[in-house]
């Protein structure tokens, strides 16, 4: 008989990351055989790999959530925020955030909730993964089920680990990563968790997506069941890793080999699969089609992310319903070469979309990005691609730079150009080659979760400056690079709970 001891602790968000991690195995499901294993994980896994399904641990979207891709869409700067919230935010039409202090929060770095669903999410994931992991030791399995359960589990710890290291340890300073804790044994609940160094949690991550490596070599994937347990997506996010960490204080010799060797092997055989039309991006994207080789989630929640990139119902009648008509920068759209097909997907070209402004046609956001862009089914709860092969080529292009390949990089470069039909780098070398590989990424990745605000962090070359009246006050802030905004604020619970935590300065929230 199979034996499923499930003691249930509460996971609340007033919970410190140092439960999470240090839970004795005794407070998680217990399993007796390698099918309580692959149960148990399965609970998970079908969560991330199905649309809109809740997984066991963790929300919908457990490796995206929605409301991260609004804070960090409203911590960039793709978006004319400031013409925005005159002309479309702060409207009596609109039906998705109608609080003046909601958007005050989102545009004046003031998100306190967000981050804190992240970091609890992300570490209970871990948790749970962690005692997993503890527990393989003590079922009978073969070697090649030890290799599928184990390889799936140490790539999504080293996935959450990863974008933890990204959202809250400042770029540039190296003794301020995360805290890690990597098993749930007896007399370990109540121990505190300091940072680790950045190098520390670079090394944590990597053995774990090393040893990964090391199982796909021997053993594949049982179809049906593992998901992040693949070829392609172990290099890909080794490749993401290296790429991330060549630029900061962890920083080695061999990032960028590392990188253009793993985003190599990310991009093998995708190239027939990589939309290369409004319609094929649609439809990738917004999970449609099978052959994209990507992980796809979507939030269960209609209107997710409309709050910021416009209502999911604008297509019904322009100007009953709102926010809409969401008014892109003048620089991001002077990015775009004609005949770039990421026009139709993201511009509006419609003046009678753009309410009849005069300038406006082309600058303002299609009401149907970034979803699936159709009257019947834009319903904006954001859609996310986890292992973009487009995301692969481009790695691969900046670390041919870097390695002094200006040709190899020109001819990836242009191999991804060739897909949006978006001209050539044919004669750009230096920091003019680096620059249109920058904004490429731009381009390609707006509205897309995290990536244009983890480039802005990455990069350190754009200052952000923005002035706002709020709530009969009014508000002028600069965000230069390595600006304290560039790592989330901890929240307070963890810090009160956890004393040899050190918080991430500078963050105080706004009283209005």
């Amino acid at each position: 008989m199979r034996l499923f001891l499930l003691i249930v602790v509460l996971a609340t968000s007033s919970w410190s990351c140092k439960q999470y991690l240090d839970l004795p195995a005794k407070n998680q499901r217990t399993v007796a055989n390698v099918d309580d294993m692959k149960t148990l994980l399965a609970s998970y896994l079908k969560g991330v790999a199905e649309l809109r399904i809740k997984p066991l641990y963790g929300n919908v979207m457990c490796l995206a959530p929605a409301a991260g891709n609004v804070m960090f869409e409203a911590y960039s700067d793709n978006i004319d925020f400031e013409l925005a919230l005159t002309q479309t935010y702060l409207k009596p039409n609109n039906n998705h955030l109608k609080v003046e202090q909601g958007y005050a929060d989102l545009l004046l770095w003031n998100d306190f909730n967000t981050p804190g669903l992240i970091w609890n999410q992300h570490y209970e994931i871990i948790g749970f993964l962690n005692a997993l992991i503890d527990q393989m030791d003590d079922i009978e399995a073969t070697p090649q089920q030890q290799d599928q359960l184990l390889g799936e589990m140490y790539v999504h710890r080293a996935y959450y680990l990863f974008k933890l290291l990204q959202y809250f340890a400042p770029y540039n300073k190296g003794e301020l990563g995360i805290p890690v804790y990597l098993h749930t044994g007896e007399g370990v609940l109540g121990i505190d968790n300091p940072r680790k160094t950045q190098a520390e949690v670079y090394k944590i991550i990597l053995d774990d997506l090393l040893a990964a490596e090391t199982m796909i070599k021997r053993t594949t994937p049982v179809t049906g069941f593992n998901v992040f347990y693949s070829n392609r997506y172990i290099h890909h996010l080794m490749a993401q890793v290296y790429w991330f960490k060549a630029e900061s204080p962890a920083k080695e010799a061999t990032d960028y080999e590392a990188v253009k060797t793993n985003a190599a092997i990310a991009i093998e055989g995708t190239e027939p699969f990589i939309p290369t039309t409004v319609t094929g991006m649609i439809n990738a994207y917004g999970a449609k089609d099978p052959n994209y080789p990507v992980v796809c989630q979507e939030s269960n929640s209609q209107g997710a992310i409309s709050s910021l990139y416009g209502s999911c119902y604008q297509y019904l009648t322009p100007g009953t319903f709102g926010p809409e008509n969401i008014p892109l920068s003048a620089e991001f759209a002077a990015l775009f070469k004609p005949g770039d097909v990421r026009i139709a997907a993201i511009f509006n070209a419609d003046p009678a979309r753009a309410g009849g402004k005069v300038g406006t046609a082309g600058k303002t956001l299609n009401w149907g990005w970034p979803s699936d862009g159709t009257a019947t089914g834009s319903l904006k709860r954001g859609d996310v691609c986890i292992f973009k092969p487009e995301d692969a080529f481009l790695m691969l292009a900046e670390a041919q730079f870097r390695l002094n390949d200006a040709g190899g990089a020109i001819t990836t470069l242009n191999k991804f150009k060739a897909f949006r039909n978006a001209g050539t780098a044919d004669g750009l070398a230096g920091d003019a080659l680096l620059q249109e590989i920058v904004d490429e990424r731009r381009k390609e990745f707006f509205g897309d979760n995290d990536k244009r605000w983890l480039d802005l962090k990455r990069y350190g070359k754009k200052t952000i400056n923005r002035k706002f009246l709020f709530l009969n006050k009014n508000y002028d802030l600069t965000v230069a690079p390595n600006d304290y905004r560039y790592a989330l604020p901890i929240p307070l619970t963890e810090v009160q709970e956890n004393k040899d935590l050190i918080p991430n300065e500078g963050w105080v929230a706004i009283e209005y």
